[in-house]
């Protein structure tokens, strides 16, 4: 027993070990390193990685990088030239993403370098990426160097241009209606002595919004949007507005900074994205910045970050990714990224996407917001460099850049990645009625003449939630008249049950309290049997009489608690059915009862006489199991329907219920 019982373990384990490996992310067993070569003035950065592992028949895989120098200076180049402005020791990092790639991502190599005095100058230029940084508003920007993939890290580049000597910075990240646990803070730059720390009480940063008249938004998500929304605040209506935005978010990290007006001032902020993010790809979460000078007002940046599986630049997003079936009681409204990367050496002249919606979207209400490469509609004078689309049918849009010039990631010429990348954001919205299953939208890229490349599925999905449910009816047994129970008579039933919110093609359970009175009516007819009683005598007292027969009317009043579990499964919109059993006890709560006695006279008639007769109230019954059959016509998943239960145990037999329901 011993040897089974260690082998069943042993499986076990291997199992659990197995479902567990499934989730996590694969590791470079490469010895990454950075090699170093002192110039004249500078140091030439040279990352020593993994090659690269092509998947068979895909795009051209390739590296992108993110070099931290160790200064708060950062570049996006393969391999870098820098000047330190200082002499000293210094930390080298370098965060590489692999595209398109078959292997697993490359780990992050370090290296330190010692600075002398000849390599050090003060005088040294910003590179193209500190260069290129802010190009939303020119003062506040968050750039990321990978898309969030679970089980993974990315970073956060946080850039600004202070306008004041000191200044606030918060950072919001892990929005509630996503994943409010996906990112984890790993660790952060001190290279201006910044200080994260954790705002857990949103309410202490009110005074942050005493003053405030007006804010600037901008957003990004790899290119930037070239969007800016102005705000002005009347009285008190900016804190209203900043609470509401910090409430959206389940972490607040904020830091101070001291710094010379105009001087740009970079952090690196590093987060660990946790595997619970897997049931989130698809979805676009947004890291949102807010820089606050010191007497001025607000400025915010918000970040674009889609949650994906592989890094694969081209993609399809929805936001929200999420939402509450229980409110579907109108048109919603849906945004929509496809974003497309020139993996090619020569520029892209003609771009088509091809794409795909399920039939609950209205794709007659598409309405584009901005688009990358900026171009005008072909509808102009201009019909170079510019955009057109049609609708197909009912499911399908064709959006297509004509006359373009999108820049290949593997040109030698290419100094800046996100100009290699491109997309278009609009809106779309549902039909009224949707059903509770994931509306699920995909996009064929077509660069010029090339073989079209298929995204990911964006999927709309329903938020997991409960719905209550009340049920009224009429409870209506049914007994053979010939039982000694009696006739059962008809009772009143009252309950509350709990669901998953309107599962939609797939089997779910339902589990209820219920209460239901019924009764038993007794009525014995003409029963021969002689024997003696005593009635009144008329003077007081009693007297014995001979009775020949007597008729007997006994009723009991009964209240079922139970307690019906069920496998339902909503056939349709208006039909459902589910089986199960009832657990369930009975309470005899009242009696009532009769005997009329046949007394016998000396000339050979009778004569009746009515005596009340109780019965004695029966103890609560045993637990009985009763199995049962269920069918639902009406609103299936939410709202108002007419039921039908049978059920039958050993004691009472068969039993009808008719009840109204509503789900919540």
């Amino acid at each position: 027993m011993k040897k089974y019982f260690l082998l069943l373990l042993c499986l076990f384990c291997s199992i659990s070990s197995w479902s567990q490996d499934t989730l996590l992310v694969r590791q470079d067993t490469f010895p990454s390193r950075i090699e170093t070569v002192f110039l004249d003035s500078t140091i030439k950065f040279n990352p020593i990685i993994r090659p690269l592992v092509p998947i068979p028949g895909g795009r051209q895989a390739y590296f992108t990088y993110l070099w931290d120098f160790g200064d708060g200076n950062f570049s996006t180049k393969e391999s870098p030239e820098h000047q330190y402005a200082r002499p000293g020791d210094y930390d080298v990092s370098l965060y590489i993403v692999n595209n398109y790639d078959n292997g697993p991502r490359p780990k992050k190599p370090k290296t330190k370098v010692k600075v002398e005095s000849r390599y050090a100058s003060n005088s040294k230029a910003p590179n193209s990426f500190e260069q290129q940084f802010f190009k939303s508003n020119g003062i506040f920007q968050i750039f990321k160097n990978a898309n969030a993939v679970p089980g993974e890290d990315m970073s956060l580049v946080v850039g600004v241009k202070p306008t004041t000597k000191k200044g606030t910075i918060l950072i919001l990240t892990n929005e509630k209606l996503i994943n409010p646990n996906g990112f984890l803070l790993a660790n952060q730059s001190q290279y201006h002595q910044e200080r994260i720390i954790t705002t857990e009480k949103k309410q202490e940063l009110d005074r942050l919004w005493a003053n405030v008249q007006r804010t600037s938004i901008t957003q990004s998500g790899s290119p930037d949007y070239g969007l800016i929304e102005e705000i002005e605040f009347k009285p008190n209506e900016a804190k209203k507005y900043f609470q509401e935005l910090l409430d959206e978010y389940n972490t607040v990290s904020q830091y101070e900074i001291d710094a010379t007006i105009g001087e740009t001032q970079f952090s690196i902020l590093n987060m660990d994205i946790t595997p619970e993010m897997l049931a989130d790809t698809n979805a676009i979460i947004t890291v949102t910045g807010i820089y606050l000078a010191e007497g001025k007002d607000p400025m915010i940046h918000k970040l674009d970050v889609p949650i994906i599986k592989s890094h694969d630049p081209n993609k399809m997003s929805v936001r929200p990714a999420f939402v509450d079936y229980r409110l579907q009681f109108k048109k919603k409204k849906l945004t929509y990224k496809v974003q497309f990367q020139n993996d090619g050496e020569g520029d892209a002249k003609n771009i088509r996407l091809e794409m795909f919606f399920p039939k609950q979207i209205n794709t007659r209400s598409f309405k584009l917001l901005n688009l990358y490469p900026g171009c005008d509609t072909c509808k102009t004078a201009n019909d170079l460099g510019c955009y057109t689309y049609e609708f197909v049918n009912d499911d399908k849009i064709i959006f297509h850049f004509r006359g373009i010039a999108l820049p290949g990631t593997a040109s030698p010429t290419l100094t800046d990645q996100d100009s290699s990348k491109g997309f278009i954001r609009f809106t779309l919205q549902t039909h009224k009625k949707l059903q509770k299953q994931p509306l699920r939208s995909h996009t064929d890229i077509y660069f010029d003449k090339n073989e079209p490349i298929r995204t990911n599925n964006a999927s709309l999905r329903f938020r997991p939630g409960l719905s209550p449910i009340l049920f009224l009816g009429l409870n209506a047994p049914a007994k053979p008249k010939d039982d000694e129970i009696g006739k059962m008579t008809k009772g009143l039933s009252l309950g509350v049950g709990l669901a998953p919110i309107a599962p939609y093609k797939r089997p779910y359970w339902q589990v209820e309290l219920y209460a239901s009175t019924f009764g038993t009516d007794l009525n014995l007819q003409g029963i021969n049997r002689r024997g003696e009683i005593q009635i009144p005598d008329g003077k007081g007292g009693l007297v014995y009489r001979t009775y020949g027969s007597y008729d007997s009317i006994a009723k009991k009043q009964y209240l079922s608690l139970q307690i019906p579990i069920q496998v339902r499964y909503n056939i349709s919109r208006y039909f459902s059915a589910g089986i199960g059993a009832a657990a369930k006890t009975t309470i005899n709560y009242k009696n009532d009862g009769r005997t009329t006695y046949h007394i016998l006279n000396a000339n050979g008639e009778t004569t009746p006489f009515d005596q009340e007769n109780i019965p004695e109230k029966e103890k609560r019954s045993a637990l009985l199991f009763s199995p049962l059959v269920d069918l639902n016509i009406g609103r299936a998943y939410l709202g108002p329907a007419f039921g039908i239960r049978y059920q039958y145990d050993k004691t009472y037999k068969s039993n009808l219920n008719f009840y109204l329901m509503w789900r919540l």
